[in-house]
């Protein structure tokens, strides 16, 4: 009976005649790029001799079975090509697996012809074993460099963007033309920009950044983006939109893990700096302990943002306007007062939407007062700012120490 040991080292002898590979690697190089669907069909060149030396490192294994496995240079130089035309994992993954049906293909044939005496199912494990761990090997190694590059391309073209970028925002000494080359051609004359600017609020969250941004880019509407990556916990990005999405709500963030602000500016290089400054200006309210919306829009906490850069201005405004009101027990009465303040509704039909009785309201409304020390509506700018500021920045840190004592 013939060892299977004897007739692999023949077999591997025969199959290293150049002829031999040569057709091997055309027949496997045509399955893999048989219908068009796997974009390398100029580097056919490069594929077939990828698959050469991948078949004479298979070969060589036979007779040095102990060998230790390295992804041929071939196939290394076709990992990098991959990431740097940006062709994705799957491409690269269907590669291989069109390369093993191929080698399965051809190791059954090899078996059938092989001599009658010889175990042909014990052959057929063989080819089976090595060949599947052959490919596996290739395969993580081959993943591991497309990463690597992807990431590698990813990085130094960031790096360049952000630069630009920057220089856009503190010196305006870079041309429209050349900032919308960095962002990939996104539009910097025209009429109107927003901004937005997404905040993780822990480290474990910076990876959600770019799911947020999407999901209120997707919200806003059609548009042409640009993303920009400054590191750390902040991912920017800008919108041709020309105006304010009308409205943000229910975007699917999760404002405990990822926070982002929207800004609005004009036309040109200035109107794309002045939405992200705005954009960045609204993070002091929508970081502050008090507030648990997802998206924050400048236009609705301006007055908030300009008054919360002197907080200890402003917390003495928002004290001596709100006086007792300002209270930890009194919670449900600011709330009513800032119902009535910004409602056209009749005192029945705020009730009704409240569920609560008008006689209530006007309880309220009585109480609140006679805390004040001054009628509802006199001063009902003040006191609303005076409302914000304290449930922004104030009502957190109040309820927490009155608890702590």
């Amino acid at each position: 009976m013939t060892e299977i040991s004897d007739w692999l080292a023949a077999f591997a002898e025969e199959q290293r005649r150049p002829d031999e590979v040569a057709r091997w690697a055309a027949s496997t190089a045509d399955a893999i790029l048989a219908d068009g669907e796997i974009e390398l069909a100029d580097l056919r060149p490069l594929l077939l001799k990828a698959v050469e030396e991948h078949w004479y490192a298979f070969l060589d294994r036979i007779t040095l079975p102990d060998a230790e496995f390295e992804l041929v240079p071939s196939a290394h130089a076709i990992a990098l090509e991959a990431a740097r035309r940006h062709l994705g994992l799957p491409l690269l993954l269907k590669v291989y697996q069109r390369a093993q049906e191929a080698s399965w293909d051809f190791a059954v044939q090899v078996v059938r012809q092989a001599p009658s005496d010889l175990d042909h199912e014990a052959l057929l494990v063989w080819f089976w074993t090595k060949a599947t761990a052959w490919f596996g090997s290739s395969v993580e190694q081959s993943v591991l460099i497309h990463q690597a590059e992807t990431t590698r391309i990813q990085q130094r073209g960031d790096a360049r963007r952000f630069e630009l970028v920057s220089q856009a925002l503190d010196t305006r000494s870079v041309s429209p033309a050349e900032l919308s080359a960095a962002l990939a051609g996104h539009p910097v004359n025209i009429p109107g920009h927003v901004a937005l600017v997404a905040h993780a609020l822990t480290a474990d969250s910076i990876e959600q950044l770019e799911a947020a941004l999407t999901a209120v880019t997707r919200r806003a509407g059609p548009a042409r983006s640009a993303l920009v990556r400054p590191g750390g916990r902040e991912m920017w990005a800008w919108l041709a939109l020309g105006e304010r999405p009308d409205t943000m709500t229910d975007v699917g963030i999760d404002p405990t893990a990822v926070r982002v602000t929207m800004g609005v500016g004009g036309s040109g290089l200035d109107g794309f700096v002045a939405a992200h400054l705005d954009a960045q200006a609204a993070q002091r309210v929508a970081l502050a302990p008090g507030r648990r919306e997802p998206v924050t829009a400048y236009d609705d906490v301006a007055a908030l943002v300009l008054v919360a850069h002197d907080p200890e201005a402003a917390e003495r405004f928002t004290r001596t306007t709100l006086r007792g009101l300002a209270d930890p027990p009194h919670d449900r009465l600011r709330e009513t007062v800032r119902e009535v303040l910004t409602s056209a509704e009749t005192a029945d039909r705020l009730a009704e939407r409240l569920g609560i009785h008008k006689n209530t309201i006007r309880y309220r409304v009585a109480q609140a007062e006679r805390l004040l020390g001054r009628p509802l509506r006199e001063r009902a700018g003040d006191l609303l700012l005076a409302l914000d500021y304290h449930d922004t920045f104030l009502a957190t840190a109040t309820v927490n120490t009155h608890s702590y004592r």
